[in-house]
């Protein structure tokens, strides 16, 4: 993941107008919701992931994904959200 910061860095073609952030709180429940929507809907999400990965594959890529989210999820939880967060950024074009 980018720094928060690093897009301040490269204002040649945008400039920065606002930078803010939001706790990591939401993206930790976006997190766990995302993986209770692929487990509620895994009949759904399996022929998609065999689709991408291979048949062979598909239990190993769903796992891989339940721990995706479960580590994001934790990640950004950490410390109450105050470790991990979201950035966000308000840019414009540049007079010319």
């Amino acid at each position: 993941m980018p720094s928060d910061h690093l897009l301040l860095y490269f204002q040649e073609n945008l400039k920065i107008v606002d930078h803010w952030n939001v706790n990591g709180t939401h993206y930790a429940l976006t997190s766990e919701a995302w993986l209770k929507n692929m487990d509620n809907h895994k009949k759904q999400v399996m022929p998609i992931i065999r689709e991408t990965y291979g048949a062979h594959q598909q239990t190993k890529w769903f796992v891989y994904w339940r721990l995706f989210f479960i580590a994001v999820a934790e990640m950004f939880a950490w410390d109450k959200g105050n470790e991990w967060y979201v950035s966000h950024y308000l840019f414009e074009k540049p007079a010319a």
